[in-house]
């Protein structure tokens, strides 16, 4: 019988993400079985730290980022998520709640997996599973390495860090020259209040180290700001 333009979507996607490259032919059609594309809006949250975890996700369209809430309740991003990324996979492996939140950044797309059939499919498939532990444990390894790396940062600190990392992204794409985050993004992403960060861009803006404006900033004394961070470490 031959399959509907949904399922064959679903196919196509599994086929193509890297993760799943090479299974059966039966695997990939009990995975397709076992999943559903769901719509996410933006800035909506797909699921939230110390959810249950019932499912694995692929983003088929947008953009999303994972979301770690600290003991006083602020959050911070720790990773983002593109098409054709896989995602959800730590707290099935583990411990069975989600370690972290995943937010759209945009209206996006993610083929939802159930947990129980994928975990079925991996027992048959041991490329899959290596796959899968080289993901979960490369993940694990970046937050704990973020969060690690700004524990021992202060404010401005912090902010210079993001921003000389997401600069440093951005060189090849279309706004190059351009950090193109908001306000209360760099908050998320530090971990500090959005009136911190605005405090710390409008000494920055006076001090001649960069220049913001419609949700973009641009760097214009890296090296400055390259300090900023450094001198926190001494």
């Amino acid at each position: 019988m031959p399959l509907d333009i949904f399922s064959q979507e679903k196919l196509r996607l599994l086929r193509t993400t890297p993760v799943f490259a090479g299974l059966q032919d039966e695997s990939y059609i009990r995975l397709s079985h076992a999943s559903r594309v769901v719509p996410v809006k933006k800035g909506s949250f797909l699921f939230y730290q110390h959810d249950p975890a019932n499912a694995l996700y692929i983003v088929k369209s947008g953009e999303l980022v994972v979301v770690l809430a600290n003991a006083d309740g602020r959050e911070m991003i720790i990773d983002e998520l593109s098409v054709g990324d896989c995602f959800g996979e730590v707290a099935l492996l583990a411990s069975g709640m989600r370690t972290a939140g995943a937010q759209a950044r945009k209206n996006s797309e993610v083929l939802e997996i159930k947990a129980g059939v994928f975990l079925d499919v991996l027992d048959y498939e041991p490329p899959l599973a290596r796959r899968m532990l080289e993901i979960a444990t490369q993940r694990l390894f970046k937050s704990q390495k973020r969060e690690s790396a700004l524990a021992f940062l202060d404010a401005p600190a912090r902010l210079a860090r993001v921003l000389l990392e997401m600069d440093e992204a951005d060189r090849n794409g279309p706004d190059k020259g351009y950090v193109t985050l908001s306000q209360a993004e760099l908050a998320h992403r530090t971990g500090l209040t959005r009136q911190t960060v605005a405090a710390i861009l409008s000494r920055w803006r006076r001090d001649n180290l960069l220049l913001t404006g419609r949700g973009r900033i641009m760097l214009l004394n890296r090296s400055a700001i390259q300090q900023i961070q450094e001198q926190s470490l001494l």
